[in-house]
């Protein structure tokens, strides 16, 4: 592949996209939105790829620039559980950074997605993250630790996952009683450690 030059314009991206995915990629739309007092534009492109092209396309990111994943969000969507990697490119190239979402769905009945953690090495954390909290199996993970969750916590239960059921008996509220009967409001917000007057 030749050189790449930056900064790419979301024309540009999105071509290099379809033409490197083809058949493997979907619903890609791009949209600009105005955020912070300043209202300065923000860039985003958003696609779908079959999970058998999902590390064909991160490979495709760390080839624009050194990749810069932002995080990995992760929904159960009834039948699938949607993970979108969120990638910066066009990194340090002010007013020209795109945010890139490669969105991947994994059938509830194969919840397994292939470690990417030899491109970005920053992905081990939100790579855990997913295997405890939706119960994802990332194949050649170098770290399959927990990361959040206590380890007493059941292994097979998944706190992000709408079909988890037994949830409610494993919830603890961690401040006093009385707090949990009387939460904030705007008019009686609490600070700190502060004493309600």
């Amino acid at each position: 592949m030749k050189s790449i030059k930056l900064p790419m314009s979301m024309d540009q991206l999105e071509a290099y996209f379809k033409k490197h995915l083809g058949q493997g990629i979907h619903d890609l739309r791009r949209e600009e939105i105005k955020k912070g007092i300043k209202r300065k534009p923000m860039k985003l492109i958003w696609f779908t790829v079959d999970r058998k092209y999902f590390r064909k396309a991160v490979m495709l990111v760390s080839q624009i620039h050194i990749p810069h994943l932002s995080v990995t969000s992760g929904s159960d969507r009834g039948d699938f559980v949607e993970l979108i990697y969120h990638f910066a490119v066009n990194y340090g190239h002010p007013g020209d950074e795109v945010s890139v979402n490669i969105k991947v769905h994994l059938p509830k009945d194969d919840l397994t997605i292939p470690t990417i953690t030899d491109m970005v090495p920053g992905a081990i954390t939100t790579e855990r993250e997913k295997q405890e909290f939706l119960g994802i199996t990332v194949k050649g993970i170098p770290d399959s630790r927990r990361l959040w969750l206590d380890e007493n916590f059941p292994r097979d239960r998944y706190p992000w996952r709408w079909d988890e059921t037994g949830m409610e008996s494993m919830s603890r509220y961690v401040h006093d009683e009385s707090e949990a009967s009387n939460p904030p409001t705007a008019k009686n917000p609490r600070r700190g450690g502060d004493k309600d007057e």
